[in-house]
């Protein structure tokens, strides 16, 4: 049975205003979004997920404040923010671009979650099986991109689109073979209606396709790219942090 409600993905949801907000006054404003940025995503991301897994496992308490949705995307986001921002010092300072100095903070800081997590891995090649569902699905949406000149498929958006495939597929393997559950009402209705998870494949594409398609056309519009690479990060992160969370969660059963 799903365990999220209505109230908390309205909980989650203004959460994430707040978040978007806090980054573009204190931190979109100082820093480009470019390659450099997503490297220094990985220690946030890393910690995020990580902490969540260990909340599943039961080694942390799952508390919404902190190790659980929506408590987790903030730890995870002022986890980022601090590391960035001593980044940034250092490269002021000392001429060291700030995302290596965010990669080395990083190398030091997470070992201790990351061997925790290890330890409580029961099958840790599980992982492997959603990881190679969600990049055949991937290049059969991205492939006949180029074909049917669908640019809004290309570039930076075909890590979207796997991101959100992963996620499908940690859903499909768990639910279908391991016998997980469903934890999001609308997830949970499709897949009780259809009798496999599988369903989340199109069900992702038949909103993540017309999203990535409009907003590339908002961008040729608008010009706007401070706010459009804001959204991309946010589709990023809604679809890589459930996914790895879902294939992650295989290999401690």
């Amino acid at each position: 049975m799903a365990v999220y409600t209505p109230l908390d993905y309205l909980k989650s949801f203004v959460i994430l205003l707040l978040i978007f907000w806090f980054l573009r006054r204190y931190l979109f404003n100082r820093i480009e979004i470019d390659r450099g940025f997503m490297l220094a995503l990985i220690p946030p991301v890393a910690l995020a997920i990580t902490v969540r897994m260990l909340a599943d496992a039961g080694v942390y308490p799952k508390s919404e404040w902190w190790s659980v949705t929506p408590g987790v995307y903030v730890l995870g986001v002022a986890y980022g923010f601090v590391l960035v921002r001593l980044g940034m010092l250092a490269e002021k300072r000392l001429g060291v671009e700030y995302w290596k100095v965010v990669l080395l903070l990083g190398a030091l800081t997470l070992p201790p979650f990351l061997l925790k997590l290890l330890t409580q891995m029961q099958a840790p090649l599980r992982f492997l099986y959603p990881l190679a569902l969600a990049g055949v699905a991937t290049l059969l949406v991205v492939a006949p991109a180029g074909v049917l000149r669908l640019r809004f498929l290309t570039g930076s958006n075909a890590l979207l689109v796997f991101a959100h495939m992963l996620d499908a597929s940690g859903t499909f393997v768990g639910v279908d073979y391991f016998g997980f559950g469903e934890e999001h009402i609308l997830a949970e209705f499709f897949i009780n209606l259809t009798g496999t998870a599988a369903v989340m494949y199109p069900l992702k594409l038949a909103v993540l396709l017309p999203v990535l398609y409009l907003l590339e056309r908002w961008r040729e519009e608008e010009n706007e790219l401070t706010y459009y690479w804001m959204v991309k990060l946010a589709i990023f992160i809604l679809g890589l942090g459930p996914g790895l969370r879902n294939s992650l969660l295989l290999t401690l059963v």
